[in-house]
């Protein structure tokens, strides 16, 4: 996956997304970036500064993403 910015810049900015279109439909291509996204993540902590800052991030896109395969 080839991000611009950091890690935890492309977490929060997925996360004030699927806020922003909570309760509304998104492209199907636009689902598959915040899941891909969501496996670089996991993935990428063993190898992360910070890796506790990101943890939080990661769960919440969890979070927001399980409640959109409802």
């Amino acid at each position: 996956m080839d991000l611009h910015g950091s890690l935890s810049g492309n977490l929060l900015a997925a996360l004030t997304s699927m806020r922003r279109f909570r309760g509304h439909p998104v492209h199907a291509d636009t689902l598959d970036y915040w899941r891909n996204l969501l496996g670089h993540a996991r993935r990428g902590l063993n190898r992360a500064d910070d890796p506790d800052s990101l943890k939080p991030l990661i769960a919440e896109l969890e979070v927001e993403l399980s409640e959109r395969d409802r």
